[in-house]
C-alpha cells in the first residue's frame, strides 16, 4: 500500500497542529518532525525493516500542553463553571483520554516522518512491538497492528517517547522491454468431458455438507477437530471444534502438505499428532522458529453431497432434459472460450515478465504477504464463478504449495505494480462495480451484498489490483507478437497442484471447463438474450447495481 493510501487512523489532520496556525498542515508537521526525531532502521527478515522512532520529550510536552490548553476552556467539571476548573483537576479527570489522543497523533505522524526521512518504500501498514496489557505475566513484546497497539502503548511521564515497528518494503529492480512480447494464441475446442466437469461444478453449488455417520475420512472431507498446541513442553494454544479440510493445510503458520494423507481412513475419535516449525514471524517472538506439537482429535466428519441429476434438479435449473442441459452448457462454454483464450495469453505475458525481470526475493515470505497472495487468487476464482467450496480448496493449496510458487506470486505483484506506474494505468469506480456485478450474477447474489463481503475482507483492494494488472497486461498485448498455435490436451493428474498466476498456462479445453462458472445453475429464462446493461454500472457503495430495460 502506498504511503498516500494509509488508512485514516494513521492520518490525523489535527495531529500536532495548533489552532492558531492554519498553515500547520500534516505535511508540514511531518516535515518538521523529520528534523527532530531519531530513527534507527535494521533488517528484520524478508523485505522487512525494524524501525525504532524516538520523539524528543519537548515535542511530547508541547503536544500535551496544546491539548490541555484547549480542553481547559471547554471542560465541564462538577462544582465549576465551563472553562473555570483548575488545570490540575482537568488533567486528573481527562489525563488518560488526552494521553491516548496525543499518543495516537504522535505515533502516526512520527511514523510517517520516519519512513519519509529514511526513504523507505513500505508495503501496507506497520506492525508495532508492544507488551499486551492482558498478558502482564509475560515480559515479551508482540507485533500487533496500529489500532491494537495504541491501546497498549503509553506515553512516558518523563523522558523521550520511543516506539518500535516493523514494515515490509518494496524490492528494487528494472523492467524488461514491453514491446513485441512473443505470445501464442491457443486453438481450443469443447469436448463431452469438459461439459461433464462443468455440470458437476454447477451441482456443487447446490450441494451440502452432510455428516459421515459410519465411515472414514476421504480426500476433501471437512474435519471437525479439537486442537491442543504445545511448544517447549508447554501448552500455547487450545481450540475446540475447528474446521479443517482433508487436504494440505496451514495451521498456526505451520504448513502440513500431507495433512489429508495423515487423516485419510481415520474415523471419529481418532487422534493425530503433527509437528512442525513455527514461522519466523509468529505472533509470539519467543516461539519463532521453535518446534510445535499439534494434537488434533477428530470429533466429526462431513462430506459434500451433490444433488442427483433427476427431473426435480433439471426443472429447478430450467431444463426439461439432461440433453437440453448439456447443449446449453456446451453453447455457453463456446461463447466464453474467447475470454479463456485471452486468459491464456495474459498468462504467457506474465511468464515473460517473470522470466525477463531480475528480481530475487528471499525464500521466507511473511504470513501477511502469503495471505495477500491467497486472497488475490481467491478473488480471481470468484470472478470466474468457481464454487465457494472449490475456492477454499484452491486457497488451502496456495498456502501450502512450494515456497517458489508463492514467491512467484509476490514477484509478479511487484512487477505489475511497477508497470502500472510506468504506463499510468488507472482503475475507475465504474470498472470495479462492473466486475462486482458480474461476480454477483455468477453467484446469484445481490450487488450490494457481494460488495459488502468484499469490503469486509480486503477483497475490494485485491479486486482493484486484479483489474489494474489485467489492464497492464492488455496494454502489453496490444504491441505483442501474436501467433496461432494448436494446444495439446494435457489433463492434470489427480491431486496435481494448481498452477500459480506466474506460470505460462497454455490452457486446454478441459482447463477452460474447470475454471469457468457453471451457467447451468441459472434458471431457464437465462437462455433468452441477455438484457443490455448500463455502460456504467456505477452503483453507489453499498447500493445495488441495476439493469436497463
Amino acid at each position: 500500500m502506498a504511503r498516500n493510501t494509509i488508512p485514516g487512523s494513521m492520518r490525523d489532520d489535527g495531529a500536532l497542529a495548533t489552532a492558531d496556525n492554519e498553515s500547520n498542515t500534516p505535511e508540514m508537521i511531518q516535515e518538521r518532525l523529520k528534523s527532530v526525531i531519531k530513527v534507527a532502521v535494521a533488517d528484520a527478515g524478508v523485505l522487512r525493516k525494524r524501525v525504532t522512532v524516538t520523539v524528543p520529550r519537548s515535542d511530547v510536552d508541547a503536544e500535551l500542553e496544546k491539548e490541555y490548553k484547549e480542553l481547559v476552556t471547554e471542560a465541564i467539571i462538577p462544582g465549576f463553571r465551563r472553562g473555570r476548573a483548575p488545570r490540575r483537576l482537568v488533567e486528573k479527570r481527562f489525563g488518560t483520554e488526552v494521553g491516548q489522543q496525543v499518543q495516537t497523533r504522535i505515533v502516526s505522524n512520527a511514523y510517517l516522518a520516519a519512513i519519509d526521512k529514511e526513504g523507505l518504500k513500505v508495503l501496507g501498514d506497520p506492525l508495532l512491538w508492544v507488551k499486551l496489557k492482558d498478558k502482564a505475566e509475560s515480559d515479551s513484546e508482540q507485533l500487533v497492528d496500529m489500532p491494537t497497539a495504541i491501546g497498549h502503548l503509553k506515553l512516558p511521564e518523563e523522558g523521550d517517547f520511543e516506539f518500535k515497528c516493523e514494515v515490509e518494503v518494496k524490492p528494487e529492480f528494472e523492467l524488461p522491454s514491453l514491446d513485441g512480447v512473443p505470445v501464442e494464441r491457443p486453438v481450443l475446442e469443447i469436448t463431452d468431458e469438459d461439459v461433464d466437469v462443468q455440470i458437476k461444478r454447477a451441482r456443487a453449488n447446490r450441494g451440502h455438507w452432510a455428516p459421515v455417520l459410519d465411515g472414514s475420512v476421504e480426500r476433501d472431507d471437512m474435519l471437525i477437530c479439537d486442537m491442543v498446541m504445545t511448544a517447549d513442553g508447554k501448552e500455547i494454544k487450545k481450540a475446540e471444534n475447528i474446521q479443517l479440510a482433508a487436504r494440505p493445510q496451514r495451521i498456526e503458520g505451520v504448513t502440513f502438505e500431507d495433512f489429508g494423507d495423515r487423516f485419510n481412513g481415520a474415523r471419529v475419535g481418532a487422534t493425530k499428532t503433527l509437528e512442525g516449525e513455527l514461522p519466523d514471524d509468529y505472533e509470539v517472538e519467543d516461539l519463532r522458529g521453535k518446534k510445535a506439537r499439534i494434537e488434533l482429535k477428530l470429533n466429526d466428519i462431513k462430506r459434500l453431497e451433490l444433488p442427483p441429476m433427476d427431473k426435480e434438479y433439471l426443472e429447478s435449473q430450467g431444463f426439461e432434459s439432461e440433453k437440453e442441459l448439456r447443449e446449453y452448457v456446451r453453447d455457453e462454454m463456446k461463447n466464453r472460450l474467447d475470454s479463456e483464450i485471452k486468459r491464456g495469453m495474459r498468462n504467457q505475458v506474465r511468464k515473460y515478465l517473470l522470466d525477463h525481470t531480475k528480481l530475487d526475493l528471499p525464500e521466507g515470505l511473511s504470513s501477511r504477504q502469503t495471505e495477500r497472495a491467497v486472497l488475490r487468487k481467491a478473488i480471481d476464482l470468484q470472478r470466474q464463478g468457481v464454487p465457494i467450496s472449490e475456492i477454499a480448496k484452491h486457497a488451502d493449496e496456495l498456502r501450502t504449495i512450494a515456497q517458489e510458487e508463492t514467491t512467484t506470486e509476490l514477484k509478479l505483484h511487484f512487477v505489475l505494480e511497477e508497470i502500472a506506474e510506468k504506463l499510468e494505468i488507472e482503475v475507475s469506480e465504474e470498472e470495479i462495480n462492473a466486475a462486482i456485478m458480474m461476480m454477483a450474477q455468477a453467484y446469484n447474489r445481490r450487488f450490494d451484498r457481494m460488495r459488502d463481503d468484499l469490503a469486509r475482507n480486503n477483497g475490494l483492494e485485491m479486486l482493484y489490483l486484479q483489474i489494474r494488472d489485467e489492464k497492464c497486461i492488455d496494454k502489453i498485448l496490444e504491441k505483442a507478437k501474436v501467433t496461432d498455435a494448436e494446444m495439446p490436451r494435457k489433463p492434470a493428474a489427480k491431486g496435481e497442484k494448481a498452477a500459480s498466476a506466474g506460470e505460462a498456462q497454455k490452457p486446454s479445453a478441459k482447463a477452460v471447463a474447470a475454471e469457468k462458472p457453471a451457467k447451468a445453475q441459472e434458471p431457464k429464462a437465462e437462455k433468452k438474450p441477455a438484457e443490455k446493461k448500463e455502460s456504467k454500472p456505477a452503483a453507489p457503495k453499498g447500493g445495488a447495481g441495476k439493469k436497463s430495460k
